[in-house]
């Protein structure tokens, strides 16, 4: 049985430089560092910076912080799904060192949720409900942002309204178009901006080439990721013997079964030394 790693696995460019911020801070040693909720959404990582010093914490418990030494007020940093802009009022209120993680990508769908919200449109986010980048854009329009996620959710925009569309950095091509189109039948005049993620648009362009060359496929990520949900989908579409797992002990041999190959890959948080733990746990229990 052979164990192929895909090539275009890896964290991205939004994760790897949260990341990167958060070892600089604590190689620094000189303050805690706090994280508001957790860095990714793979929980090997978290452990593994939490072990490293990392504090992960909530909104709430910043009111905590009150009761700290001047010296010794600690550093906040603000993960890659972003923040809205009640969070950051509060940080200054506490006089905190923030380190702002936003992703790039994420900044900018904030940046343009807010620009249209103050020139009077409505904003529909094609998305998650409840997911943490998707709280982070709707504080950028006064929470009056509708989150479309089921069909039931198109009717809660207003009809008639001039309205711009557009979409949660991790959702799928195919998503972002169905709901698109009943958005704009349900409202009538739409602005429809693709905020998808660039670099997981060449992911799922570049997977078939991989998913298909392989007799099973297995999607390592965390399971709170809709990256991952995403990425776990799109392989089954093309081979039905794909399976999801953030950690070896979920793994079932049984998968295998007849396989003479198996390709693993990862979602864009899920960083190259889990890849390469279960490239080695494979190779060994072959």
């Amino acid at each position: 049985m052979k164990v192929i790693l895909d090539p275009q696995a890896g964290i991205c460019g939004g994760v790897s430089r949260v990341v990167e911020l958060a070892e600089k801070e604590l190689q620094a040693g000189d303050r805690d560092v706090f994280v508001l909720g957790d860095i990714i959404h793979n929980e090997r990582e978290v452990e593994r910076l939490n072990r490293e010093g990392l504090k992960t914490i909530h909104i709430d418990d910043l009111f905590s912080f009150k009761n700290i030494p001047p010296n010794r007020f600690p550093h906040i940093l603000i993960r890659a799904h972003g923040e809205p802009p009640e969070t950051f009022a509060k940080l200054e209120e506490l006089d905190v060192e923030v380190i702002d993680g936003t992703c790039p990508v994420v900044l900018k769908s904030q940046k343009m949720a807010q620009q249209f919200y103050h020139d009077g449109y409505q904003i529909a986010v094609i998305g998650k409900h409840g997911h943490p980048e998707m709280i982070g854009i709707i504080g950028h329009t006064n929470h009056s942002a509708v989150v479309v996620q089921f069909n039931d959710d198109v009717r809660r925009l207003k009809r008639d309204k001039l309205t711009l569309v557009m979409v949660q950095t991790t959702i799928s091509p195919d998503k972002f178009s169905e709901m698109s189109a009943k958005i704009a039948d349900w409202v009538g005049e739409v602005v429809i901006k693709d905020t998808i993620c660039r670099w997981l648009l060449k992911r799922r362009e570049m997977l078939p080439e991989f998913v298909g060359k392989v007799d099973v496929v297995l999607v390592v990520g965390g399971h709170k990721s809709s990256n991952t949900q995403e990425l776990h989908k799109a392989c089954q579409l093309i081979n039905r013997h794909s399976y999801h797992a953030v950690s070896p002990e979920e793994i079932d041999l049984g998968w295998f079964k007849g396989a003479e190959t198996i390709g693993i890959t990862g979602s864009a948080s899920t960083p190259m030394w889990l890849l390469e733990e279960f490239v080695e746990y494979l190779e060994r229990v072959e």
